[in-house]
């Protein structure tokens, strides 16, 4: 079955979001253990990393909803063109 570019089933959306989810939890658990060892260990840089890593997973889930948001954008302008489109050719055929 083909589809235009950009079209999205149901299940590619959840699986994307579940996705994103899950790196982003992996991030901010492996962040939170890395500080976690670090104050039982009073080692900075193990902190630095750990809070690096709780950012890095921060950002996952805003770049995430910041292309989500685009995806939106995209669509509503193809259909603005689609419809466009449309009213040219009727206008045409009409002539």
């Amino acid at each position: 079955m083909l589809r235009p570019a950009g079209a999205r089933t149901g299940s590619s959306a959840a699986a994307n979001r579940n996705l994103t989810i899950a790196a982003a939890a992996f991030l901010a658990l492996d962040g939170a253990a890395l500080v976690f060892a670090a104050t039982w260990q009073h080692e900075l840089m193990l902190g630095v990393v750990g809070a690096l890593l709780v950012v890095a997973a921060a950002l996952v889930v805003v770049f995430w909803r910041w292309h989500r948001r685009q995806l939106e954008e995209i669509a509503a302008a193809r259909r603005a063109l689609r419809e466009e489109a449309e009213a040219l050719r009727e206008l045409l055929n009409g002539a």
